[in-house]
Order: structure tokens, then C-alpha cells, then sequence
């Protein structure tokens, strides 16, 4: 009896380590934050955005570049350079359209979209090569009841999405 109460304990026993075990090594190979920048990038320098959209308004590149800043700042994946750093993130604006919704006839136009479109590319400059280049597009739906500052709003809306969607590509490596 005593060997049958031991061989229990000792089958709990094995069976409680490779548990324990298991949960560990799963928990190692699985992270929150992506973990996908790759191991020698440690700065990253934001070149100035460019705007090659014709909109017009120079405000948006340097609203870009702003919350851009912002963003990897609070992330805090990579420290901010202010030239130099082991990578570099260049972003342009290529387009913005002012684009009007489906309206039937009869109706008056009430809404409108404004699209963000841009490209950006993650450069390694230790191993001197590109990590990626993508385009990011992004819009919001605005009222046309003060059209000037709902434009704007929309504008803006859309530049937040586009830094959320360049943060996320850099940080998880999508």
C-alpha cells in the first residue's frame, strides 16, 4: 500500500513538473507587444514627412510628423534620434481626396469622405537594407453642416489612424 501511495505521489509529482514546464516554455514563445523589431535596432530616427498630395495644405505633413513622434514616443519600443539612429522611418503623403457619397436623386449632398493616403518605409541602417515599404489609407466620413472644420477634423482623424497603422507595421513587423 505504501508503494501504490508512493507511486501516486510520484506520477502527480512528474506529471505537476512537465505542467509547469509547458506553461513556461509557451509563455516565453508568446509576447503582447509583437516582439519583432529585430534585436540591434535600439533608435529610430523619423525623417520629416513629405506631402506630395497637391491638397495644398502644409499643415497635415507636419501634423503627421507630430503625432508620429507622439506615438513612438509613448511606445517607447525605440528610442527617438534626431538624425542618425539604427533605423529610419520616412512617410509621405500621397494623396488626400475629398470625395462625395453615394447621394440619390432628389437629395441634397449632407456627407463626404476624406481619404488619407501614404507611404512609408522602415529602413535598418546597421544592415543597410529596407525592412519594408507600405502604403497605409485611411478615411473619415464628415457633415458637410460646417464643412471648413469637419473637413479638418476628418483630416486629422484620418492622419491619427494612419500613425496607429505605421506604429503597429513597425512594432509587430507586419
Amino acid at each position: 500500500m505504501k508503494i501504490n501511495s508512493f507511486l501516486l505521489n510520484y506520477k502527480l509529482y512528474i506529471y505537476l513538473l512537465s505542467c509547469i514546464f509547458v506553461v513556461m516554455f509557451f509563455k516565453g514563445c508568446y509576447s503582447f507587444t509583437g516582439g519583432t523589431i529585430p534585436e540591434h535596432l535600439k533608435t529610430l530616427y523619423i525623417a520629416s514627412v513629405s506631402d506630395n498630395s497637391g491638397y495644398g495644405n502644409p499643415v497635415y505633413r507636419e501634423t503627421l510628423f507630430q503625432k508620429l513622434v507622439a506615438k513612438f514616443q509613448k511606445d517607447n519600443s525605440l528610442k527617438l534620434v534626431d538624425r542618425g539612429g539604427d533605423a529610419r522611418l520616412t512617410v509621405s503623403i500621397k494623396s488626400i481626396r475629398d470625395e462625395m457619397l453615394t447621394v440619390k436623386p432628389g437629395e441634397v449632398e449632407s456627407e463626404r469622405k476624406i481619404t488619407l493616403s501614404c507611404d512609408a518605409e522602415y529602413y535598418d541602417a546597421v544592415k543597410k537594407k529596407v525592412i519594408w515599404t507600405k502604403s497605409f489609407s485611411n478615411y473619415e466620413v464628415y457633415n458637410l453642416n460646417n464643412a471648413m472644420v469637419e473637413r479638418d477634423r476628418a483630416i486629422n482623424v484620418a492622419l491619427e489612424q494612419a500613425t496607429d497603422d505605421i506604429l503597429l507595421a513597425v512594432v509587430s513587423g507586419w
